[in-house]
């Protein structure tokens, strides 16, 4: 699958149609308690997400990435607010960093 930012360029233009956007959320920590407080909440137990094209995590001594592409600004909006709750219960600090933006290539292999 892949995805052609001139596409997206016209898609929104010409037609108002969403293009896929991209959410990064950073994690930082000294210890091992908010490792497992993220490794519990992104297990992957749950169903998979409305809207949510990728998602790829990766986990340290120091911190974790969430990376997610998604369909549309408003597929990760959504998920961000339904979340909300289940994320503020975890034992995890605040995150770092926290941006988005939308996707002008993208490509699966």
């Amino acid at each position: 699958m892949w995805f052609d930012s001139s596409a997206a360029a016209f898609a929104r233009e010409e037609r108002g149609a969403d293009v896929p956007y991209c959410t990064v959320v950073e994690f930082e920590w000294d210890g091992p308690g908010p490792r497992a407080a993220f490794e519990q909440v992104t297990s992957g137990g749950d169903a998979p997400a409305d809207g949510r094209l990728v998602r790829i995590v990766g986990i340290d001594e120091r911190g974790a990435r969430a990376i997610e592409v998604w369909g549309s600004q408003d597929d990760a909006r959504r998920f961000a607010e339904t979340a909300a709750p289940a994320l503020g219960a975890a034992a995890l600090p605040a995150p770092s960093r926290v941006y988005g933006f939308e996707v002008t290539s993208f490509g699966l292999a």
